[in-house]
């Protein structure tokens, strides 16, 4: 069976596996310096959802994705769709829902853009609380920062939006549509601020403070993409697919509790 939820028939979805994890990405379009497509969330985000169908073809069913995110904060760049965060959980858990209709019992909100990532937890916690099923969110680079660590060449704020990761997977992906020459690195690490550094592998430092992009900055860049290449970008999108493949696996192993009304 194909793990591409949009190319079933409704025959084969009532008879498909509910067991099976249902994958949604939700990623944006925005701003992503002078040298990426505003598509790169979803391109990302995607990449990964489809490796893990590649890895566990019987595990796993793959949406289409939610191109659109929370990321008003970005819009003094051309080009960028923000939707406010709480149409975002209702979109997105109207779709929770309606999974949960037809059966489907277990589902990953896979995030690929920073900035959903309240937003998705608020969403998988309102879809447990009102159908009962399993739904966890994860953002995909928290799964595997030790390993984005070990093959990175950026120092520590080089990865954070427009950066060396996302930069070195798109050119792995797709090496015409990134011009890797028009970028600059912005590294805003500050090592003297012990909350409030923001790197995707170095820990953002437990508080979290989000200006408006344009003010910190000057081409939607933040971090070091100059030092992206293709070979490093497969090696980040591999251990992507490898733990989020790894996640999947844990959320099929998890058993369905029942409540316990006290009243």
């Amino acid at each position: 069976m194909t793990t591409t939820y949009g190319h079933l028939t409704w025959e084969e979805v009532r008879d498909a596996d509910k067991e099976r994890v249902v994958i949604l990405n939700v990623s944006a379009t925005e701003d992503h310096g002078p040298h990426m497509p505003l598509d790169t969330d979803t391109v990302l985000g995607m990449a990964v959802a489809n490796g893990v169908a590649q890895a566990a073809p019987d595990e796993v069913l793959v949406m289409p994705p939610v191109p659109y995110g929370f990321n008003e904060h970005h819009k003094d760049f051309p080009g960028v769709i923000w939707i406010q965060p709480e149409t975002l959980i209702a979109f997105v858990t109207d779709i929770t829902k309606s999974l949960a209709h037809h059966g489907f019992r277990r589902i990953l909100l896979l995030n690929s853009h920073g900035s959903n990532h309240p937003v998705l937890d608020l969403a998988a916690r309102k879809t447990v609380i009102e159908t009962g099923i399993i739904c966890v969110s994860a953002s995909y680079w928290n799964l595997m920062s030790e390993r984005i660590n070990e093959v990175r060449k950026s120092e520590i704020g080089g990865i954070a939006h427009a950066g060396e990761f996302e930069a070195a997977m798109y050119m792995h992906l797709h090496p015409e549509r990134v011009h890797i020459e028009k970028s600059t690195t912005q590294n805003l690490h500050n090592p003297d601020s012990k909350f409030f550094n923001l790197d995707l592998a170095g820990g953002g430092g437990g508080a979290m403070l989000m200006r408006w992009w344009s003010e910190v900055s000057p081409d939607g860049t933040m971090g070091d993409p100059t030092v992206a290449d293709p070979e490093t970008g497969r090696k980040f999108l591999h251990a992507a697919i490898e733990e989020t493949t790894a996640l999947i696996r844990e959320i099929r192993a998890l058993p369905i509790l029942q409540r316990r009304d006290h009243h």
